[in-house]
């Protein structure tokens, strides 16, 4: 019953990022250019619970050498900063600085400038259903992820 449905939202859903994904942020304070993947790194760290290298590595899927690379960048960028994992003396771990924090509030993974073209395109009475109906997909979304995570924990 759901291969079909599935095989439409893997049909639809590659189109809308294609179409309106970022390429590139871009600082607004400082101008400077943060890549879609520098950026990915920094939406898995925080201001204040330091996330060691090889951890970071892992749950992104790269070697820690590439990502030792792009957060050397970072750091130097002043992005992100390393410390002290609390409790572990040997260890060194990485946070936002409060301008790493700026970009992860002005990511998103849809640029909206691009977003707004695709809405221009539609009638209204398309759109609004539209939303509605990636709104519920969300929802349950959502859903899942929580029992992922219940489910890692057990």
């Amino acid at each position: 019953m759901f291969d079909a449905m599935i095989r439409r939202l893997h049909h639809a859903y590659p189109a809308i990022y294609l179409a309106c994904h970022r390429r590139h942020i871009r600082d607004d304070e400082t101008g400077a250019i943060v890549t879609a993947h520098q950026a990915s790194v920094l939406d898995h760290l925080d201001l204040h619970n330091p996330k060691t290298l090889s951890s970071l590595a892992e749950h992104l899927g790269v070697g820690r050498s590439a990502m030792s690379i792009q957060v050397k960048k970072l750091v130097s960028n002043g992005y992100v900063r390393r410390r002290a994992v609390p409790g572990e003396a040997r260890k060194t771990g990485l946070i936002l600085t409060e301008a790493g924090n700026r970009i992860t509030k002005q990511n998103t993974v849809l640029d909206p400038d691009r977003v707004k073209a695709m809405f221009r395109l539609m009638p209204v009475s398309e759109l609004e259903s539209a939303l509605q109906g990636v709104e519920q997909l969300a929802r349950y979304a959502k859903i899942l992820n929580r029992r992922n995570t219940r489910s890692k924990v057990s």
